[in-house]
């Protein structure tokens, strides 16, 4: 997860895991959660049609999130804490 910059896709459901527009369509992550992951044809994307509710389906979808392709499945939070790392803040409080 290197970028920062993508849009929440829309049609994700609502939770913590979500895809956002840098989304290209290979269908990986369909491939490893399909319980989780729906494809949205007119956009050629994929989007989470159903937040991981058992602790195996949040293991694929991790594993999806860890392995796509082009870093498009984020989690809500990891973004700010990977500013907080790159700005040298591992998010903890000073001593």
């Amino acid at each position: 997860m290197e970028d920062h910059d993508g849009q929440r896709l829309p049609n994700n459901a609502a939770g913590k895991y979500f895809t956002t527009e840098e989304c290209d369509g290979c269908a990986y992550c369909a491939a490893v959660a399909p319980e989780n992951f729906d494809f949205d044809k007119p956009t050629n994307t994929y989007f989470i049609g159903k937040q991981p509710e058992t602790p195996e389906e949040e293991e694929m979808v991790i594993e999806a999130m860890d392995d796509c392709p082009v870093d498009a499945i984020r989690r809500e939070g990891d973004v700010m804490r990977e500013i907080l790392v790159e700005d040298g803040d591992n998010g903890r409080p000073k001593e």
